[in-house]
């Protein structure tokens, strides 16, 4: 909580001052696109509480998924290597049959009901991670990359993002791949968390610019798929796209 209080905090006069500059000169606005890989990172902290009984999970991997997104910005002519931006983009990285080690204190319900303390297999159906980022931006400007970097333009952000994560069911299997249990039922989680990102423009012409692009986020999630069980857990995933952008 005191992170995601930090960056809010951090980004706002960011924010604030770019819109006063943008009151007195006018702005180079972009829109882009761009599709790509999802890598989610390993999730090490997952726990789920209940009346009387906890379940703490090792690490497990999530699959890559395929990533679109979109992106719309303005830097400003006084100011023109500094600039805002809103993304968004959306993935769906399940998780097949991942092996866990689970660490069950109590006697457990929802999920873990009935088990014991061992090794097991774990799936989850994602039906989508979606987030909107709000970053402050820095670049090279457009002279400097023509003149020095052969139409290379870097580009870095930092700001808040608004993440959603809607996960259809959550199932446990022996070692063996026998299922075990499901829950119950779906549910989505609407976090705040803190992303990067940094890339290359390629500058196509005055107002085409071709673009890679590298993106982290990190965000706390909260779910609650069985009655009277609460699982939290920290996601942090990056990805790799390449898109196009218009400049007007």
């Amino acid at each position: 909580m005191m992170l995601k209080k930090l960056i809010i905090y951090l980004m706002a006069p960011v924010f604030s001052l770019s819109m006063i500059f943008n009151q007195s000169a006018y702005a180079e606005w972009y829109l882009g696109g761009a599709v790509g890989v999802a890598i989610p990172h390993t999730v090490d902290d997952l726990k789920s509480t209940g009346d009387g009984f906890s379940v703490t999970s090792s690490g497990f991997d999530a699959e890559t998924a395929f990533v679109g997104g979109i992106k719309g910005g303005y830097f400003f002519e006084s100011i023109p290597y500094l600039g805002v931006e809103v993304n968004w983009s959306m993935s769906a990285p399940d998780t097949d049959k991942e092996a866990v080690a689970l660490t069950i204190s109590g006697t457990a319900t929802g999920l873990g009901s009935g088990q014991v303390s061992g090794d097991f297999l774990f799936s989850a159906d994602v039906d989508s991670y979606s987030s909107y980022g709000f970053l402050a931006m820095l670049r090279a400007t457009d002279e400097d990359a023509k003149a020095e970097y052969f139409g290379i333009q870097p580009f870095l952000g930092l700001g808040f993002m608004v993440s959603t994560i809607d996960v259809n069911s959550a199932t446990l299997f022996n070692t063996a791949g026998t299922q075990l249990s499901t829950t119950a039922n779906s549910d989505s989680s609407t976090d705040v968390g803190f992303i990067l990102s940094t890339g290359l423009n390629y500058i196509v012409s005055d107002n085409i610019k071709v673009y890679s692009e590298y993106k982290f986020g990190t965000v706390e999630h909260n779910l609650t798929m069985d009655a009277g069980v609460d699982s939290k857990f920290t996601s942090e995933s990056s990805s790799v796209v390449f898109g196009a952008s218009y400049s007007f």
